[in-house]
């Protein structure tokens, strides 16, 4: 038994994170999962013996293996832990997982999304999505990233490459690796477990966790642009922003000539004036998700305090000074729809109200990181991204000015049509 990832303690009763106990009380019989995000798992005690974790069980670099106050086993794990219980998952029906793009790329193009950046695509996952490509069930386009979350070493990377060799530059413009793909890292944890330099408001003993060695990283780095691609790492706390401002430096300075772009930087959280201005000195992208922070402000207020949270995805600053940067959803965190990350950008609200205001930018700007910014990112600025002859003639219809809506209105706002290679895009399908 496991859930959907798209909740947050915050919306339960007890407004905290259940326990393996807790989860006892439904069933003590059959295994439970409960996921939230991308992060974090809680288990019941059924699922920790059939994973043989107990509490002599070593904690994997990079992750956490939670205990109570008493010292116990309390089922929840974080990050590099994750893998402990997710093996034993059994895999979804492919006829199902194929049934469930058709209509996930649906939804997507209802709110207007006509390409999608999924930044943690297994091996087996990219097979499921050829196989949806191939059966013409999607209605958006996908750009995929390759995971090596829960890697710890170079490797563990090279072994990736065996697979995703046959995928590169397929020309497929519906779905790719390439043109501009690679794969993706986690460097720190999320909300619970961002690297941050000054400690956690709710503990001061913490200050989050670095999922990877500086020297490892660096290593696994070189091994995946020496093959030629991309690399795309999640950053989200300021240390975490530092320690990969330090990694990309020396992987550039060791491997001179690398094609712009090659390195980018997935989040950059809590990134300070200073740590942004070194990105963009060495040409470092980054990619911002305003409606993960619009959703999860509470939750994180808790974890770091309200003024770490108000710094959060500094749009602003990164515009002025001439960062190369787009933006997108982080769904299943934070709720996917065009406008509602536009206008989360435009306004900072969150929430819990307003976070930031001085970080906001103008609708102009915010549709440019969403279109010709996101197109750049995956490099391909010269076939989307704009209204010109010779495109993919991807766009949407609305039925108001976005830049007109009053109020939240522009946070619901959808098309009344939206076309993918010319095509409209419609409740079953494309035509």
């Amino acid at each position: 038994m496991r859930t959907t990832t798209n909740w947050q303690e915050l919306n339960l009763a007890e407004r905290r994170m259940p326990t393996a106990a807790e989860l006892d009380t439904a069933t003590d019989r059959h295994p439970v999962l409960v996921k939230r995000g991308g992060h974090n798992d809680v288990v019941n005690h059924y699922a920790l013996r059939l994973a043989g974790i107990t509490e002599e069980t070593p904690v994997p670099p990079g992750g956490t293996i939670g205990r109570g106050a008493d010292g116990k086993l309390d089922g929840r794990l974080i990050d590099n832990a994750l893998h402990l219980v997710e093996h034993l998952v059994p895999a979804p029906d492919r006829a199902e997982r194929i049934d469930g793009l058709r209509l996930a790329t649906r939804g997507y193009a209802a709110t207007g999304v006509g390409t999608i950046r999924d930044c943690a695509v297994t091996p087996e996952d990219y097979a499921v999505l050829l196989a949806a490509r191939e059966a013409g069930v999607l209605s958006t386009r996908v750009r995929a990233l390759i995971s090596a979350l829960g890697l710890t070493s170079a490797a563990q990377v090279e072994d990736l490459f065996d697979v995703m060799e046959e995928w590169r530059d397929n020309g497929d413009p519906w779905l790719s690796v390439c043109v501009w793909g690679g794969v993706k890292f986690g460097l720190d944890g999320g909300l619970e477990a961002g690297a941050t330099e000054e400690p956690y408001a709710c503990d001061h003993a913490f200050s989050g966790m670095l999922i990877w060695e500086p020297d490892a990283l660096v290593e696994a780095v070189e091994a995946v642009v020496r093959r030629g691609w991309r690399v795309g790492t999640h950053a989200y706390g300021d240390r975490a922003v530092r320690t990969l401002l330090d990694v990309y430096a020396r992987v550039l300075e060791r491997n001179p000539g690398l094609p712009a772009g090659t390195l980018l930087m997935e989040h950059g959280g809590l990134a300070s004036p200073q740590q942004q201005a070194r990105a963009v000195a060495l040409g470092i992208p980054v990619t911002i998700q305003q409606p993960l922070l619009h959703d999860t402000a509470e939750v994180e207020e808790g974890f770091w305090g309200p003024e770490r949270v108000a710094r959060l995805f500094p749009a602003r600053g990164w515009i002025d000074l001439g960062a190369q940067v787009s933006a997108g959803s982080d769904f299943p965190v934070g709720q996917f729809g065009a406008m509602r990350s536009v206008w989360g950008m435009t306004t900072r609200q969150t929430v819990i109200g307003v976070q930031g205001p001085e970080h906001a930018i103008t609708d102009d700007e915010a549709l440019t990181l969403h279109t010709a910014g996101a197109a750049r990112l995956t490099g391909e600025a010269n076939l989307r991204g704009a209204l010109t002859p010779g495109r993919l003639a991807d766009l949407t219809v609305w039925d108001q000015d976005p830049a007109q809506c009053p109020g939240d209105a522009l946070r619901d706002l959808n098309p009344t049509h939206t076309f993918v290679g010319g095509l409209l895009v419609t409740p079953t399908g494309t035509r």
